[in-house]
This record gives structure tokens, sequence and C-alpha cells, in this order.
């Protein structure tokens, strides 16, 4: 299934192809009718550049996870999937606790190792087919970027756009070490990348029953892996409605996202009120988050302490695990509802801790200290130059944001969509607690609008010395 256009590298956008909103997106102008998207060439050579860039690390990484922190429980998980016992927690019991995407993805990929007398070789089976997720957001990018930029300023060829926002995923050095390890951030980052993308081919394209479906489609898958991925939806219904998209399109458009989720999301859903005994759309630790970021000396972190204890864990049974999922709700409410002037300094508390640093990845790699790879200086080194990448795109970012909402550019449906999904992963810390991991879903937007704004910088480079780029 195609997410993006036909047409090879040099081919021009077809002229007459209308769009399904107003506005500067419709292909009028002569220097947008010769623009060129990028071609199934470019998809290919970035995909492969994130694919060799992950594999390479997962030659260096890649090992079983150790300690009782998320990479065993999620390998745990899957074992057991694959073992035919369904979703158990560590003591044997039904759980819901975890969101289910990623624990079945490893299950699938358990089973057939069990039975070729493998079972251990599940890290390293992930690793290549996370690998290979790294090389479908690259591409899903590549189309995204260059769809984005027809909607962000014209005299931007579109093809070197899509290509530098695919390069800056596929190089990306905290992916890149996500791949390696048995944490959900690969395949989340994969669906919100074909998501955006899906959404932008919608865009520009009349013929947006099958672009539509892949954004349902993902959005759903989005939601099993993380269930704030459904924050997405409103970003997405606010962007067609600013943007003056016609109603019809707009009413259709949520429609189809809402059912398409609802039905990728309905079977777990359904186990959940048979197997947990109570409503649980997808998982129980909503409670434990938000208890997490608004008790008594919340810092805006991860922290655990007896305002969030019960006396019980999730992996109690059923009933404990649902009746502690709401009484830990119940506390952060009370909570917020007592103590609203602390709210401003705390979910600011929270922003820095999570895009304050981009090295989260090594400490996964490393079993959050009990498997250190690295020694203390090199640990350092690491820190560093990930960090100067982190701050690096999003100062490119912080220009192609620029650029979108500039004299020169109005605010179109492609930029909307893409700066208010960021907006939408962005909160996720606010609502919940401050962790280097929940930026993952802002990676995507991220990337787009640094693509633009690298771009803009290197035609800027070029011109020197003749007519200035305006």
């Amino acid at each position: 299934m195609a997410l993006g256009p036909e047409t090879l590298p040099g081919d021009p956008l077809p002229a007459a192809e209308p769009s399904l909103g107003p506005g500067p997106e419709s292909p009028a102008d002569g220097d947008v009718t010769a623009a060129r998207l990028p071609g199934r060439r470019d998809l290919l050579v970035v995909g492969a550049v994130a694919v060799g860039a992950r594999m390479l690390a997962a030659l260096w990484l890649t090992e079983s996870p150790r300690g009782l922190a998320d990479p065993f429980l999620y390998q745990f998980f899957g074992q057991g999937i694959a073992a035919g016992y369904g979703y158990i927690s560590i003591l044997g019991q039904p759980t819901a606790y975890y969101p289910p995407g990623y624990p079945y993805l490893l299950g699938v990929l358990q089973w057939p190792l069990d039975r070729l007398g493998e079972p251990g070789a599940l890290p390293v089976v992930v690793a290549v087919v996370q690998a290979l997720l790294g090389g479908l957001t690259a591409a899903a990018v590549t189309v995204a970027g260059g769809r984005l930029a027809l909607s962000v300023r014209r005299h931007l060829d579109p093809r070197v756009v899509g290509v530098v926002a695919g390069l800056l995923v596929a190089t990306w050095p905290n992916l890149v070490v996500y791949s390696t390890v048995l944490l959900s951030e690969t395949l989340f980052v994969t669906l919100v990348a074909v998501l955006l993308a899906s959404l932008l081919v919608l865009d520009r394209d009349v013929r947006w029953g099958v672009p539509l479906a892949v954004a349902a489609l993902a959005l759903g898958l989005a939601t099993l892996v993380r269930p704030q991925a459904l924050l997405y939806l409103p970003a997405v219904v606010v962007a067609w409605a600013v943007a003056r998209l016609p109603r019809r399109a707009v009413v259709l458009g949520t429609v189809v996202l809402v059912g398409g989720a609802v039905l990728v999301v309905a079977p777990w859903t359904l186990r959940n009120a048979i197997v947990m005994g109570a409503p649980v759309p997808v998982s129980t630790n909503l409670g434990d988050n938000l208890c997490i970021g608004f008790q008594e000396g919340a810092l805006g972190g991860f922290s655990m302490n007896d305002a969030c204890g019960t006396g019980s864990t999730y992996a109690d049974g059923p009933a404990v695990e649902v009746e502690r999922n709401s009484e830990l709700r119940r506390r952060a409410v009370e909570w917020i509802a007592a103590n609203p002037g602390d709210l401003p300094a705390l979910s600011l508390r929270k922003l820095r801790i999570t895009f304050g640093s981009d090295w989260d990845a090594v400490r996964a790699a490393e079993s959050y200290g009990a498997d250190p790879q690295l020694g203390e200086g090199r640990r350092r080194v690491v820190h560093t130059v990930f960090d100067v990448v982190w701050w690096g795109i999003v100062g490119a970012a912080a220009v192609g944001l620029a650029l979108s909402f500039g004299r020169r550019s109005r605010a179109t449906v492609g930029v909307l969509l893409v700066v208010l999904t960021a907006l939408a992963g962005a909160v996720v810390p606010v609502l919940f607690f401050g962790d280097p991991r929940f930026k993952m879903g802002v990676a995507p937007s991220l990337v787009l609008l640094a693509g633009v704004g690298i771009t803009w910088m290197l035609a800027r480079s070029r011109s020197r010395g003749r007519e200035p780029v305006s």
C-alpha cells in the first residue's frame, strides 16, 4: 500500500490534481507544478540508511534485558502470549496494565522462535524487525516532508525537504539506539509517522479513500501501543476545521478516523470486559500515571512513594488491578482540585524533564544501570553527542516553524496538521509525568519542521552572492 505518489524523481506534480481544501495547497502556481516530490528511489535510499544504521547499532548493543524494568517485562509478556497463556502478569494473572500493542508484537515474534528451539533469540529478532520499522518510519517521513513543503515555502524543493527530514529520522542517534531494545518507542514512532504521511497525502489527493483508511488504521494501532495517541484525533480535526476544509470532508474524515480506530481497539476492549470484569478500553495504568504526576511532593518526573501506594500491585489479579486503577485516578483528581496553583510550575518541570535531554535510549540499552556497557567517560561523551544532535534538530525545527507561519506563508492544512499533532504529543507529560521517553510522539512532526528549516538554510547558503531567498 503506497504512502506516497508513484512519480519517480524528476517527474512533475500533476497540475490538475485538486485539493480537499482551499488555499495555497492548490497547485496553481508554475513553481509548484514544476516541483518534484520524493520518488521511490528516494524512499528506498533513505529507508536503507535507516535500516543500515539500526543494524549496525544492533550488532553493538543488542542484549537480553536485565533487571525488572520495562524491557524485561515486555519480553515476559511476549513469551507468555507465544506460549498460549494470553496476556498475563509476572505473577501469572490476566492483566491489562500495559497497553497490548507491543507485547503482542513480541508474542508474534516469539512464537516461531519457540518452535524452532531458539527462544532466547527474541532480542536479536526484535532488533532486526525494529530496524525495518525504522526504515518504514524514514520513508513515511520522506513522503510527508515532500507534501509539507508544498504547504510552506513554494520555492523550497519538496524532494529535498522530504529527503532531509527522512535522513534526520534515519540517523537520529536516540531513535537508532531505541531500535535495539525491547521498548515500544520504535513501533509507536513508526505508526505516528505513517499517520502523518497518510494525512498529508490526503491533504493534496482528492482520491482520499485509501490514505484516510491507512490513517485510521495507524491511529487505532498506535492507540493499542500508547493510548495517548487518541490526542492526535482532536488535533487533526481542529487542523481540518481551522483550514476551512469543506464541512462534509471534515465530518466524513472524522467519522472514518474514529470508526477505524474503534474497530481496531474494540476486540481488546471486549477481551478486557470479559477477562478483567470491567470496561477497560485499553489499559489500567492510567491511575499510576496520573498519581505519579499529581501527588503531594511530586517533582515532575517518575517517582513512587506512599502517596501512590495501595498495598497491592497490578499483578495481584484483575479485580485488584481494576480497583487500584480507580483508586489512584481518584487520588490524582482530588490532588489537582486541591492544588491548582501548583500546576503551572509542575507542568514546566515535567516539560523540562521530558525535552531537556535526548540520551534516554542509552539508559534503556544498558537496562537502566543493570547492564552497563560504557565506561563513565565514554558515556558522558555519548550523552553530549546525543544532546547536541537533539538541540540541533530542535533549532532547525524552530526555523521551520517560523517559516511555516511567516509573512509569506499562511497556516495551511499541512502545516496545521504537523504543528497541532506536535502539540498533542508534547502535552502528554503535562497530563501525566515527565520522562524523556514521552517525547517520542513529537519526533515525526519535529523532523518534518526541521527538514523545512534545514532546506531553507541550505538554500540561503547557496544563494549568497546571488539574489537572496526571501
